[in-house]
């Protein structure tokens, strides 16, 4: 059967991933949820709260924004 841009249709669909499966978990954040489990409590509330918008501040010491 042909199409309008003259290419022809293919025989079956592509193969559907089934419903309601979440995608699989890239192995890299496997990867890195299992290093973050390793992290102790206590290490973890020693983590500054604005970390990640002071990020320049504790790694270089720059002024806070």
């Amino acid at each position: 059967m042909a199409r309008p841009n003259g290419k022809t249709a293919s025989a079956a669909p592509p193969p559907r991933k089934p419903a309601g499966r979440s995608p699989k978990t890239p192995r890299i954040a496997r990867i890195a949820q299992r290093l973050g489990r390793m992290i102790p409590e206590e290490e973890l509330r020693r983590i500054p709260k604005d970390l990640s918008s002071q990020i320049d501040h504790y790694v270089y010491g720059t002024p806070k924004r």
